[in-house]
């Protein structure tokens, strides 16, 4: 028998710390492809940072007014801190859309990645980023291991 802890949902404000984008393939009337790197500061039941390489694929608007742009992205961020009283890091696998100014995200914790005090952390999270500080839902548990009967 496999016994696992109930899943616990974490509330949370993440607030960016820097945003670097850099457009690496954009010919004309095609969809632009960028990488983006960028940090966040958590604060709330997770107290830590994280560190994000976005690749995206902006399919409308303009480049010259942000805030028109459109696009699907792909992710991984690496978050280090404390929840739960306990400290570590993890990677979570990111996806969504950017459209009207607002990205909207969804994710998973790789399985395996968490260190420290994570080891075994697996859920998901899922937020809507309109501006430099959003909100984050976070629904994790961690696995114990087997639980041989």
């Amino acid at each position: 028998m496999i016994k696992s802890q109930p899943r616990k949902t974490a509330n949370i404000t993440a607030t960016a710390k820097s945003w670097e984008e850099a457009r690496y393939d954009a010919p004309d009337r095609q969809a632009a492809l960028a990488q983006a790197d960028f940090a966040l500061t958590y604060s709330g039941d997770l107290v830590g940072e994280s560190s994000t390489r976005m690749l995206i694929a902006y399919t409308e608007g303009d480049p010259a007014e942000p805030a028109s742009l459109v696009g699907e992205y792909v992710g991984l961020e690496r978050v280090t801190g404390t929840l739960d009283g306990r400290t570590g890091s993890f990677v979570v696998e990111l996806r969504g859309r950017h459209e009207d100014s607002v990205a909207k995200t969804t994710g998973q914790i790789v399985p395996g990645s968490g260190r420290g005090e994570f080891g075994g952390r697996r859920g998901g999270v899922e937020y809507a980023a309109g501006d430099v500080s959003f909100d984050v839902a976070r629904s994790d548990a961690f696995d114990p291991g087997p639980e041989v009967h």
